[in-house]
């Protein structure tokens, strides 16, 4: 399922189909044989490189691929699919500030078909959708951009009230956090621009799992 999310990562923004076509170097182009295509084994024999230019792999093809490891052992089955929607939208977002609304549609699809509250479901829609649809509104879409507003539903609705208040707060704290470590090490500037999305899963995961604990904590 990590090979198959670096496809769709690799695929979807460039529109080519991440169902057809066999796997190769997007720097030379040569069709990757099947020892390339181990995961995370591969990445670690060919030292992070084209086996046959040498050319860099991203890292981040081992990084989603031991996320989705670990996080497909952590969970039960039922979260499988919603797992690996959000690493998904959250990595191509983080690379390309595209949040691909398709998946962000199976995401709430995939929502619907399990079990939710609706009055608690709501509240938390709309809760997540006032707070970030608000500083995208006053902002003109400058702080942020709409496929944030497409997440903070979608995942307002996930985790209902009072959870997405944990979510967001762990969203804004830890999006903080980065963009003062980017300034001291100095990669871009005040005005550069960091994906939003991928703080905001991590704190609809936060919340899901300890979101109680952190309500309970902060108030």
């Amino acid at each position: 399922m990590g090979s198959v999310a670096n496809a769709v990562i690799d695929r979807l923004p460039r529109g080519e189909s991440w169902l057809r076509g066999s796997s190769h170097c997007d720097k030379c182009n040569h069709v990757l044989g099947i020892w390339d295509l181990i995961p995370i084994f591969s990445y670690l024999t060919l030292g992070g490189k084209c086996r046959y230019c040498q050319s860099p792999i991203p890292y981040r093809n081992l990084v989603v691929e031991l996320l989705m490891g670990m996080g497909f052992v952590a969970l039960s089955w039922q979260l499988w699919a919603i797992f690996w929607v959000t690493v998904v939208i959250a990595v191509m977002d983080w690379e390309t500030h595209m949040v691909s609304e398709l998946l962000v549609v199976i995401w709430g699809i995939l929502i619907i078909a399990g079990n939710f509250q609706f009055s608690s479901s709501f509240l938390g829609l709309l809760v997540g959708l006032g707070l970030i649809g608000g500083v995208w509104a006053v902002s003109r879409g400058r702080a942020m951009g709409f496929g944030d507003v497409e997440i903070a539903a979608v995942m307002g609705w996930w985790l209902g009230w009072p959870k997405i208040a944990p979510a967001l707060w762990v969203a804004f704290v830890s999006g903080a956090i980065i963009g003062v470590i980017r300034l001291m090490r100095r990669i871009g500037g005040l005005k550069s621009e960091i994906a939003f999305g991928p703080f905001l899963l991590i704190g609809a995961w936060v919340s899901y799992i300890w979101g109680t604990y952190l309500w309970n904590l902060m108030f």
